[in-house]
């Protein structure tokens, strides 16, 4: 659903608080959040190639994708995880993350002066984009920061082999 959004309004002599410095970045926040979705659609926008390597893991190539909230998942070098011992498939996937990064010291001890946005790779027993029937790649979306698929890993064989899934926008 599309909101009315708020931006602060600066005149000479005015006070500003903290939450004003918030509501100023969330403004902007949620304007590209829009844009993104409505724009272009969730999915891969280029890169997030899955590999395997030779030890057992996992493999992201960098890239660039906008998941159902907006969010951008920029990979900007290889990610891996070791796939481990799991039965049945599994959904390769990534999903957005803030990180406080920078520590300076505050009234409350330490806090992070900075928020790095990242992308967390994981891999899931079922798949994240179930119940997106009729909202695919390329629409809005559903609106909510879940992980954005990538790839479907099963072991036939007696080896993980790779499936990929439609989510380019």
């Amino acid at each position: 659903m599309i909101q009315h959004l708020e931006r602060v309004r600066y005149f000479s002599g005015r006070l500003l608080s903290v939450e004003d410095f918030q509501d100023e970045q969330s403004y902007w926040l949620n304007r590209l959040r829009r844009i993104n979705r409505h724009g272009r659609g969730w999915g891969v926008v280029e890169g997030l190639g899955v590999g395997l390597s030779d030890g057992g893991d996992v493999v992201i190539d960098p890239g660039l994708a906008i998941d159902c909230a907006g969010n951008e998942l920029v990979v900007a070098e290889p990610m891996r995880m070791p796939i481990g011992c799991s039965e049945g498939p599994l959904w390769v996937a990534i999903c957005y993350r803030e990180q406080g990064v920078k520590p300076v010291p505050s009234g409350n001890g330490v806090e992070s002066s900075r928020i790095r946005e990242a992308v967390e790779l994981t891999l899931l027993p079922i798949n994240p984009g179930t119940g997106h029937r009729g909202i695919g790649p390329g629409t809005p979306g559903c609106d909510l920061a879940h992980p954005l698929c990538l790839a479907r890993l099963e072991w036939r064989r007696s080896r993980w082999q790779i499936r990929s899934v439609r989510n380019r926008s």
